[in-house]
Parts: C-alpha cells; structure tokens; sequence
C-alpha cells in the first residue's frame, strides 16, 4: 500500500544528515542532538529558557574549527542551564577550540554542575591557562568535573588552573583527572592550598597517576586533608609517581583525622614497604562508618608482615560494602594470604569484592584459604578475583569452584588463574571449576574467566 506523502517544511529539506558536519549545529540543538529547526523560534525559545540539563558526547570524533566554534555558541546560547556533561577528549580541538568551549560554557551563570572532560584535547600549558580564565565566571557551581588527562599542562597550566577554582567557594564536589600531565612538587601544592580553601568541600577527588610528584606534594595533599574536616569522600590518584614511603607515611597520618564514607588510595609503585603498610593499617583502623574502600598497593615490598597488618586494619572495618584490594606482586605468600582470608571472613556486609593477589608466591593453601572466605560472604553480588602468576594447583582450583558455587546472590564472577601451575593430567580448567561456571550461568551470573 502506497501511503501519502506528507509535505515537509523548508527547515527540514535543509537539514543536515550528520549533526557534526560543518555548520549542522545551526540546525541540530547541542542538548538534544536534534533542533526541530532553527527558524522555529518558540521551541528555540524553550530550550534556551527552560531546559535544565544536557549531555554532549563526542568523544574520539574529528572536530572542526568550525564545528568547535558552533558547539560552542549553541551552548551559551542555553542561558537556563544548571546541569552539563561535556566530553570531546581526544578530539584535538587544541587550545583555541577548548578556549571557544570554555567561553560558551562560562557564560552559563547558573550551571550549578559541570562535568567536562578535556582528555588528550592538546591545551598544553597555555592553552590551559587560557581556558582555566574563562571558568572563573562560574561561582555557583556546587559540583565540577576536569579532566584534563594527557595534556601536558605541567605546573604552570596547573597552578592557573588552581587559581581559578578560588571563585567556586561554593564547591561541594571536586573531581579532578590530571594523569600524565608532567606535574611536579609545586603544581601540586599550588592546587593543595587552593582545595583548602573551600569550605564547603565534601567530596574531593584527583587523580595524578604517571606524573613526578615527589614526597613534597604527597606531603602537601596530607596537609590539605588534614584541613579539609567535612569529607565524606576521598580518592587520591597517586599511581606511578614518586612519592616514597615517606609520603605515603604523610598520607596515612592524615586520614586518621576524618570520618570518611568512600576512600580510595591508588599507590602502586611507590616504594611501599612494612613501614608504610603499618601507618596504612593505623590510619584505617581509626576510621569509622567506612562503607566503600579502594587500595591499589600493586608492585611494592609489603611483604607477608605487612600484609598481616593491612589485613588486620580492613578487618575492623565491619560495615565495608565495597572492597577493592590490589596488591599484585608484593610477595605475601601463604601467610599473608592467610591473614588476608581472616580478614574477609568479618566483612559480612560487603556486596562488592575485587582482590588482586597475583604474583605473590601463594599455593594451594593459601587459595583454599581465600576461597573458603569468600564462600562465607552470604550477600556477594560482584567477585573479581586475581590468581594469576602463583603456585595455585589442583586443590585450589577446586576449593574456588565450590566456593563461588555457594555464593546465592552472584550476578557478575572474574576470575583470573593464569600462569599457575596444574598436574600434567588437568586441562585448562578443571572439571569442578567449569560445572560451577556452568551452574552460574544458568542462574544468570555473568562469568568471565582466563587462564
């Protein structure tokens, strides 16, 4: 059957395909991804008035100047709005067009939530100074968002960047993403000193891995944190830094001070030994009402007794919910596997559980240790466990295969065994392993192995 043709509208014949042509975003609305045209001036009228939130993501996508400086105006033009996401990481749009981003976006006086990620954009140093000036007009902001990852900003581009969040006092929640960025000791106390500066501060967030902070800058934050008396939420991203024991010593002395909700600590090469894991251990022990825990400990010297002392110290915090332990290649061994199987055996609360013990020398005592822990946490929903790279035969192979066949409320398994070592007779996955997969699967848990 032949169905009449509708006439369509002059506005709509002209409509570009691809709202990222050059010149599409006179037609297509930034909030919406479609403008019914922008001759209709009632609807335009609208979203400009009364539209409270968007998202714009075009991420990895090839960005014109063109394109850029339209995207720009639509925004500012969307004088109503209080809550906006923007991602053009990885768009090259260089320092110019995040600078053009930045003015139609600094014209928003009521935005009140800014999340926008900048990632791998090309600002350099300057063009971060430039684009971090447009922001300053933005002082009701109660949560902001940065990332500004693979920039090459340094600690000029961080120390303007720094001086424009002075105007947010209103700041409730800072995330920042500055990884592999070549920011050194005095970026980092420049934005040390301005993050102790607001007040209303709950939850603050910076992420720093792959840069050159040294013991000065992790003892700059630690003095900032100690500051900072209304957080409930903490994330410090200090990953393949340089750092030292000392400064994670600093850190720990720091956290004893707060009653913090959600902490996590990514300290992964950064010369970590019994020391440090002892003050770690003290510091978490003093905090109370702890319901989310992250610790990345990957590649240092913990060792068996400083395992014993971390274990210790997550054991005493009975209303964990979430616990995400990564302590690959930290030499542990049996023992610290045992402790670290005590540990989980209190935490009857928790829901979330990702632990990475790989590369630590544990057998198949220590994994039948684990294993029987983990069966003992009734309300398990998500498991992500990391063996790879031990001496895991056999026995603790099938210790797992009961232990994660018991969980009754298992949506989402990883489990990792790479590189251990099985009898000459066993295939890859052992026969009681695979009966519990398969009895998982079809309960509906989402299973993903490798070997």
């Amino acid at each position: 059957l032949c169905q009449p043709t509708m006439a369509m509208p002059d506005w709509f014949r002209h409509m570009p395909a691809d709202v990222l042509a050059p010149g599409a975003l006179h037609f297509y609305d930034a909030a919406t991804a479609f403008r019914v045209g922008a001759t209709d001036r009632q609807m335009r009228n609208a979203l400009t008035q009364q539209l409270l939130g968007i998202k714009v993501n075009v991420r990895r996508k090839r960005l014109s100047p063109e394109v850029v400086q339209s995207l720009a105006k639509s925004l500012r033009a969307l004088e109503g709005l209080k809550e906006l996401e923007v991602d053009v990481s990885f768009t090259s749009i260089g320092e110019h067009g995040a600078c053009q981003l930045a003015q139609g976006i600094g014209a928003l006086r009521r935005l009140q939530s800014l999340e926008l990620l900048l990632a791998g954009a090309g600002l350099g140093h300057s063009g971060c100074e430039r684009f971090a000036k447009e922001l300053t007009s933005l002082r009701g902001l109660a949560r902001l968002k940065l990332d500004l990852s693979v920039n090459e900003i340094g600690d000029a581009g961080l120390r303007e960047l720094s001086k424009s969040l002075r105007s947010a006092f209103l700041l409730k929640a800072l995330v920042l993403d500055l990884n592999r960025n070549r920011i050194s000791d005095p970026g980092v106390a420049c934005l040390a000193q301005v993050v102790l500066e607001l007040p209303a501060l709950t939850e603050f967030e910076v992420a720093l891995f792959d840069n050159r902070v040294g013991e000065d800058g992790a003892r700059q934050m630690a003095t900032t944190m100690r500051g900072l008396r209304k957080l409930s939420r903490l994330v410090l991203g200090l990953n393949r830094n340089a750092v030292s024991e000392a400064g994670v010593q600093d850190i720990a002395h720091a956290l004893s001070s707060h009653s913090l909700r959600d902490l996590e600590l990514d300290l992964s090469v950064s010369s970590i030994g019994w020391a440090g894991a002892h003050d770690l251990g003290m510091a978490l022990s003093n905090l109370q009402g702890l319901q989310n825990l992250s610790i990345d400990l990957n590649v240092n010297h913990v060792g068996s007794a400083g395992a014993r002392l971390l274990a210790q110290a997550i054991s005493s915090q009975q209303s964990l919910v979430s616990l995400r332990l990564l302590a690959s290649g930290n030499r542990i061994r049996e023992v610290g596997a045992r402790e670290l199987s005590q540990a989980l055996a209190n935490l009857h609360l928790l829901v979330d559980l990702e632990l990475d013990v790989s590369g630590n020398g544990i057998g198949d005592s220590g994994a039948c240790e684990l294993a029987r822990a983990m069966s003992s946490l009734s309300k398990l929903c998500r498991l992500v466990a990391d063996l790879r790279g031990n001496l895991v035969g056999d026995n603790g192979e099938r210790e797992l295969a009961r232990a994660v066949g018991e969980l009754p409320k298992l949506e989402r398994l990883e489990l990792r065994l790479g590189g251990n070592c099985r009898s000459s007779g066993a295939g890859p996955l052992h026969h009681e392993l695979k009966n519990a997969v398969r009895k998982l699967q079809t309960g509906g848990c989402i299973c993903d192995f490798s070997y």
